[in-house]
């Protein structure tokens, strides 16, 4: 009868919702959905520029709600360097000294992860963000791909407003070239 017990309290944890470690370095998501949110609203308007290799395009116009939404996805993936897998894997440095500014900065630094660089550059306290940098790396036999995002903000009704964005890199593929690219994007005020 004991056994029985011990059994159907295995059953009983193993049915039992699953909790979640909810503690993250810093909300991406949350932070996109804001920007989403306050740059439709105010209804700016980007001006946007690509480059593949060797071609280059431009334009200007007002996103809708989904515009942005595809615009800024690729800054989601920043996500992934909340995985609990990783949490232990960052070396954490904060109040930093930028050289090239007033700004203190926060960085996430560690080997063997997608997310290997996070810097977030702040003004005096942590909430008044100026700046986002991060590097992306992907390996296996197939292809590998870096790309360096960066997020730049100005400061609106005392929250973080997006400012201007870039993602800029490379993808190489077995047995082809490099292609490099860069994307630009900037708000206009």
């Amino acid at each position: 009868m004991k056994g029985g017990w011990a059994v159907l309290m295995l059953i009983i944890a193993a049915c039992s919702p699953e909790q979640k470690n909810t503690s993250k370095f810093f909300d991406f998501d949350e932070l996109i959905d804001e920007q989403i949110s306050q740059l439709s609203q105010r209804k700016r308007v980007l001006e946007k520029v690509v480059q593949m290799s060797t071609t280059k395009s431009d334009t200007a116009f007002l996103p809708s709600v989904q515009g942005w939404g595809s615009e800024l996805e690729i800054f989601r993936q920043l996500e992934t360097f909340n995985k609990p897998t990783y949490q232990n894997a960052y070396q954490i440095k904060d109040s930093l000294n930028d050289p090239k500014s007033n700004l203190k900065i926060r960085q996430f630094e560690a080997a063997d992860v997608p997310v290997p660089l996070i810097r977030f550059y702040y003004q005096g306290e942590f909430i008044r963000l100026r700046r986002i940098y991060a590097e992306i790396a992907e390996r296996n036999l197939l292809y590998s791909t870096r790309r360096i995002l960066t997020i730049d903000f100005e400061e609106e009704d005392g929250k973080p407003l997006l400012a201007h964005y870039g993602v800029s890199g490379f993808q190489k593929m077995i047995l082809r070239d490099t292609v490099r690219f860069s994307i630009q994007g900037q708000i206009d005020w």
